[in-house]
């Protein structure tokens, strides 16, 4: 029996740090090499309509560096201009020497000569580092519409556009690998194709136990907050997944009835459910041994520090109210905030804070954060804010408990789940009570010191090890079960090919 683990989502990775699920993938594959369990790595292969075995050595370096092979230590690297995509781009460094400096420091002093240290040249930095970022993008999407051809020829231009570099083909011996009957196949990540769940299906119908995650429903039943195609892609594929897995995964009790209740009211029973608990501890290795270096963006001020993607359901739009009402009341002593995140295409509120001229000086939108970088921000925050409107678990709480630090978060969904007391929660919709917590933070630091030494004594961190160990228990449960019927067929005839194909 063989454990494969499918990493579609993550074999043309292009941020430099990760996200979301792509996080939880990866630090439960980290968490399954630490326990010394020996997996395999399979990604879908759009052209043949199959799953195929992936060498773990050909996956991105992002992807890499939270793995326990061959990473390297992201620790002391004075890379790049400030991320911050609003308010003063003023930045403060590592004191080095010109001469210690290396050349990726050195070409920015080159660009700043060039284009000047103004904001206005700040900006334009920054627009051509996102314009960079979403023309790769692009090509490993067009790659991946197109089959897998080489991005050059699917978008008809020179070599220069050659095949995306994370989609080499396998090693010699890395190929040749079947998925037999009675192996575990585990999706716990982004696919949300049906060529996908029909590829997996395929393999299910072999004897092969698929088990896959679902994270929540939202797409499905908060349609709202997400684009029409999204909506129709995400439902079709949440019912394959329901209806065609062995067991599936989910990451908190609300998320479970969630699922149970859509199953109920979509008349087809409802599959073998597991929750796991997701690991909150950011690897803190640093490998050099010495004083992590400032981020790139340090604040001058105080400030907060909220850890989200930019979207209207994670509620950013209570913060810009909040610090309104802060930078009309004491705009000599309003704090900082500093949202960290990426920018979902469904958004209304971020050029309001942008042009705003009361508050953007007090707001700063970060992109492209590494997690040394994260953990500094942790580390020097007056308190950690998360406001959103609806979760399947809500990470970032987990991971400012884990540090220590008071969180003011929402008391929507599954957020009391991750620690029912020791957040000061609000209301998502409750601006007056959050502006009440923010000015107490600011104004009364021994009651912040007190609840986070509370904090610090009771909540215990969960390493991705201990999610890695409840999949595991999940697997020997499917294991035990008795095998489908399929796979007892396949005792009696030949093997299917190892692509899946049916």
């Amino acid at each position: 029996m063989t454990i494969w683990y499918d990493v579609t989502d993550l074999v043309s990775w292009t941020l430099p740090h990760l996200t979301g699920i792509q996080r939880v993938t990866v630090g439960i594959l980290r968490g399954l090499l630490e326990l010394g369990v020996d997996v395999r790595l399979v990604h879908y292969d759009a052209r043949r309509h199959t799953l195929k075995q992936f060498s773990m050595a050909a996956l991105p370096p992002a992807v890499l560096a939270h793995l326990p092979i061959g990473a390297s230590p992201q620790h002391g690297r004075d890379t790049q201009e400030s991320p911050s995509a609003l308010g003063s781009a003023e930045k403060q460094s590592a004191a080095v020497r010109p001469s210690q400096q290396a050349p990726h420091s050195r070409s920015r002093a080159i660009r700043k000569m060039i284009f000047g240290a103004t904001p206005a040249a700040e900006d334009l930095r920054l627009s051509f580092r996102q314009f960079k970022g979403a023309t790769q993008q692009l090509v490993s999407s067009v790659y991946r519409w197109a089959g897998g051809k080489p991005a050059s020829l699917a978008l008809g231009k020179s070599n220069r556009l050659s095949a995306h570099p994370k989609t080499l083909p396998l090693p010699a011996e890395a190929s040749g690998k079947c998925l037999a009957p009675g192996d575990i196949l585990l999706c716990l990540g982004a696919t949300w194709t049906l060529s996908h769940v029909e590829a997996t299906s395929a393999l299910r119908q072999q004897g092969i136990r698929v088990i896959r995650m679902i994270y929540d429903l939202i797409p499905t039943l908060k349609p709202q907050w997400v684009s029409k195609n999204h909506v129709q892609k995400i439902t079709s594929w949440v019912r394959s997944v329901l209806t065609e897995s062995e067991h599936v995964l989910t990451i908190s009790e609300f998320s479970k009835k969630e699922i149970v209740q859509y199953c109920t009211e979509c008349r087809f029973p409802a599959p073998a459910l597991s929750i796991v608990r997701l690991g909150d501890v950011i690897d803190s290795t640093n490998a050099t041994g010495l004083p992590s270096p400032l981020p790139r963006f340090v604040p001058k001020r105080p400030f907060f520090l909220c850890v989200s993607t930019l979207d209207v359901r994670k509620n950013q739009r209570i913060l810009y109210d909040v610090w309104s009402l802060l930078a009309g009341l004491d705009p000599a002593h309003c704090p900082d905030l500093l949202c960290v995140g990426t920018p979902h295409p469904v958004v209304d509120f971020i050029h309001e804070m942008i042009a705003d001229r009361s508050v953007n000086r007090h707001i700063h939108l970060l992109q492209g954060i590494e997690d040394w970088e994260l953990q500094w921000y942790y580390k020097n925050c007056l308190a950690t804010i998360y406001p959103s409107k609806y979760e399947g678990w809500g990470l970032p709480v987990a991971e400012s408990l884990a540090f220590g630090r008071l969180c003011l978060a929402s008391n929507a969904t599954s957020m009391p789940e991750i620690s029912c007391d020791l957040p000061e929660f609000f209301e998502p919709h409750d601006a007056a009570k959050l502006l009440e917590l923010v000015r107490r933070v600011v104004a009364d630091p021994d009651w912040v010191k007190q609840r986070e030494k509370i904090i610090r004594e009771s909540f215990k961190p969960t390493a991705w090890k201990q999610t890695a160990e409840q999949v595991l228990l999940v697997i020997q449960s499917a294991i035990a079960s008795v095998p489908p019927a399929a796979a007892k067929r396949q005792e009696r005839e030949p093997s299917a090919p190892c692509d899946g194909k049916r």
